[in-house]
């Protein structure tokens, strides 16, 4: 197969910035072994290492940083010349799922505002707590919060998120203030996020110390929103992201209780699988993606 001698050089110069092929890989949002046998075929068709490898980091070889001048000056020339065919590149469907998130219409918003010149790129955009198959969904990329990410998708984490047990203080005036977990079970009403793959009421929280999950649960949705709704208007108790209780903690609208309870945080991962060949327009769609979400999230938590 011939070498791609422009995105070679293109991997070069970001693993001599980072010399980290890991770092390199995350920042083009491909896989480590692409980097490492992008970099190999270079070395062979120069004839020469560029890096010094040993078991703990990379260094660029005499020649590697001889060579890093020409390559940045002529990768700047090429990316000028073939701003044509990279727009010819924008064309096409990128399928998107995610979760209902605060200023989702803003982010969308965003996203169709910066791919304005590219009329011949449509964007698919499916709302959706679950974590489609790539594959079978033909989905290009996702947003979802979760403890960690599976390792066959290339992820961005994007920001933490502190879940928090929340009250109004309209429903704490009636029925008095929890003495404890015991005492929230036994006494007050409780709501849940469903899990769409049992059907039944997801852990409030599980950790090896302690575990909570509502019994006999007042209320349940398979979203976030509905069970914000339902605690606002004092009907029930429940777990929600920081990103719907702190707005109303600071009105005085919703309490936080137990805050000193160790409730592991999620985060918010920006993701795509790997494809050895990704499209360009999937590529720059997840880039344009991770700066929208960073600008609108990073704070949160």
């Amino acid at each position: 197969m011939m070498l791609d001698k422009v995105e070679a050089v293109r991997y070069f110069c970001i693993a001599a910035e980072t010399l980290h092929f890991r770092e390199t890989a995350n920042r083009l949002a491909i896989s480590p072994q692409v980097v490492t046998r992008m970099i190999a075929e270079l070395e062979r068709e120069l004839g020469e290492p560029l890096f010094k490898r040993n078991t703990r980091n990379i260094s660029l070889t005499d020649f590697g940083q001889a060579f890093l001048s020409d390559a940045q000056q002529w990768l700047k020339a090429t990316e000028t010349l073939f701003q044509t065919d990279f727009k010819e590149s924008m064309s096409g469907t990128v399928r998107i799922t995610l979760p209902r998130l605060p200023n989702n219409d803003v982010i969308l918003t965003e996203l169709l505002t910066a791919l304005s010149p590219y009329p011949d790129l449509h964007i698919d955009w499916r709302p959706d707590t679950a974590l489609y198959n790539s594959i079978t969904r033909q989905i290009d990329i996702g947003i979802r919060i979760s403890l960690e990410m599976e390792p066959h998708f290339i992820a961005k984490k994007i920001t933490h998120i502190k879940e928090r047990i929340v009250a109004s203080t309209a429903l704490l005036n009636r029925l008095g203030q929890p003495r404890d977990l015991d005492d929230l079970q036994n006494r007050f009403p409780l709501c849940a996020e469903i899990n769409p793959q049992t059907g039944k009421a997801w852990h409030w929280f599980n950790t090896a110390e302690q575990s909570f999950v509502a019994k006999k649960p007042y209320f349940m949705s398979s979203e976030s929103y509905s069970n914000l709704a339902v605690i606002l208007k004092g009907l029930a108790i429940g777990v929600l992201p920081d990103y719907h209780y702190l707005p109303h903690v600071r009105t005085g609208k919703l309490k936080i209780l137990f805050p000193d309870l160790p409730i592991p945080e999620w985060k918010m991962f920006l993701y795509r699988p790997y494809q050895e060949n990704t499209p360009m327009r999937v590529i720059h769609v997840f880039g344009l993606l991770e700066k929208i979400l960073v600008k609108h999230y990073h704070t949160t938590g």
